[in-house]
């Protein structure tokens, strides 16, 4: 039987082995107490492991919560990683991580998410976990908790890429649950990893349904964007969010 652990707890424990020490800019913008969904670019290069940015994210938020506040953050992750140019891989490693995943969810209290790029075969899984992450939201909102996501569902060697289909609705329902957003710029400074925080803010939600997925997708992304350059998020190309809605 799996035990449940701290994320929150094992992430500040893995951070202090980082040289150069992890970075953090902005914290007094994470709210020391309440809900709140963390979004963050899916920052990655050859090299460097993607569970760095949930770790670090991770212990630099727990560390500011304040001693009676929720420190944990309910990621939403991939169900396991795919390899389109390996087809032993796929057949092997594919499933194993699929299995692996699973366990660490469950420990954590993670939510998996089919992974990217969408497999036409999933559609109905990824249904399932939007529903299961909108239900988990709606629990912690009245709790004080977290939920965390990279928009952009895999790994970007640059500064964006491109998002998926009905990201901006699906984070438009995690809103509405009661979760205002707390955006995240991940990055290398010389060597050193950094997480710079901005403030807490509720999207505009178009009532139109049609306007709502790459509305909020465009300000999430903005958002996040200020935190790595200063820079306003572009729309002209860099933010392809789809017209599909998330039912």
């Amino acid at each position: 039987m799996l035990r449940p652990r701290s994320f929150a707890r094992d992430a500040q424990v893995a951070v202090t082995g980082l040289r150069p020490a992890l970075e953090v800019l902005g914290a007094e913008h994470v709210p020391p107490c309440g809900p709140c969904l963390v979004v963050c670019n899916h920052y990655s290069r050859p090299d460097f492991d993607a569970w760095w940015l949930a770790l670090a994210i991770a212990a630099a938020v727990a560390s500011r919560r304040a001693p009676d506040a929720d420190p944990e953050i309910h990621w939403v992750m991939t169900a396991a990683w795919t390899f389109p140019e390996s087809r032993w891989r796929r057949r092997i490693l594919t499933p194993l991580t699929r299995w692996a995943f699973d366990r660490v969810a469950r420990v954590y209290g993670f939510v998996t998410m089919p992974p990217m790029p969408p497999d036409p075969d999933e559609v109905g899984a990824r249904a399932a976990a939007v529903l299961r992450t909108v239900r988990l939201a709606r629990r912690i909102a009245l709790d004080g908790g977290m939920v965390g996501l990279a928009p952009e569902g895999m790994d970007v060697q640059g500064r964006f890429g491109r998002l998926p289909k009905s990201v901006g609705a699906f984070i438009a329902l995690l809103v509405e649950a009661g979760l205002p957003i707390l955006p995240v710029g991940v990055t290398e400074q010389r060597g050193r990893l950094r997480v710079s925080f901005g403030p807490l803010f509720a999207p505009d939600v178009p009532s139109s349904r049609s306007e709502r997925d790459r509305a909020v997708a465009q300000q999430v992304m903005a958002s996040i964007a200020r935190q790595l350059s200063g820079e306003c998020f572009r729309s002209s190309g860099d933010c392809a969010c789809g017209d599909n809605e998330v039912q």
